[in-house]
């Protein structure tokens, strides 16, 4: 009869914690292309509960197109890298490469609007970004993903002031970026505390990974790091149904 009872009460406060209301929120977002290892790597996101941002570059062939669909479809968000990974400025001058959407955007645009692919974010390659390139791809995303900048401080974004048309810093994991295990979990935490979004990319999932990509064992220690602060695992696609609850803390 002891033993039922406390398994009953451990249940019972599993389900009050799992029930509590979610602090914070992060976004794992991948880019470039490496569809059948996102795929694969969906069952980690799934294990818990957790949705990512995939931002695809290069041509939209059927074999691209069908795994981005297949990635739709399992709640996560796609969103557009260009189609030659070319910077939208000049790295000297910082001016807007003319009719870059046109040039390196708008076929792959134009094409997920045909199949039925939600696409409501894009990636800066190379993280190269100023005022007048957000302008532009402002009248086509709503979300612009970028890097942190200088002087590269850690970017937090209050649940309550997140909109529509924001561009969002991120900062790199993976062995190239020289990813602390631990400095990530405290940067979760920071995010779950202030009730923040907090945005991170990489690009390949797959164990051990090298350079700029994200190997699978960090991916489940994060994830399960974030669930465990209950914290909204989400893709770009989700950020417009937080805004309206960060509203209401």
């Amino acid at each position: 009869m002891k033993s039922f009872l406390s398994f009953f009460l451990l249940v019972f406060c599993m389900s009050i914690l799992a029930a509590g209301e979610k602090r914070g929120a992060v976004a794992f977002t991948f880019d470039d292309y490496h569809g059948p290892r996102w795929l694969k790597a969906d069952a980690i996101f799934k294990k818990y509960n957790a949705h990512a941002t995939f931002f695809i570059v290069g041509g939209l062939n059927r074999e691209k197109l069908d795994t981005m669909k297949k990635l739709q479809a399992a709640g996560h968000s796609i969103g557009l890298h260009s189609l030659r990974h070319k910077d939208a400025c000049t790295p000297k001058t910082g001016k807007l490469y003319e009719n870059y959407f046109e040039k390196e955007v708008k076929l792959q645009y134009d094409i997920c609007k045909k199949e039925n692919i939600r696409t409501v974010s894009f990636a800066y390659p190379n993280n190269r970004r100023n005022e007048e390139s957000d302008k532009e791809m402002f009248r086509h995303f709503d979300y612009l993903r970028a890097g942190l900048g200088k002087p590269g401080k850690m970017l937090f974004y209050p649940l309550n002031s997140l909109k529509k048309k924001m561009v969002l810093g991120g900062k790199g994991i993976g062995k190239y970026y020289k990813t602390d295990a631990e400095e990530i979990k405290c940067l979760l935490d920071k995010a779950a505390e202030s009730n923040s979004l907090i945005v991170f990319f990489s690009h390949d999932i797959r164990p051990g990974a090298p350079g700029i990509s994200m190997p699978t064992e960090l991916l489940e220690e994060f994830l399960a790091h974030a669930v465990k602060r209950n914290m909204n695992i989400i893709g770009f696609n989700e950020i417009e149904k937080l805004i309206n609850t960060g509203k209401k803390k």
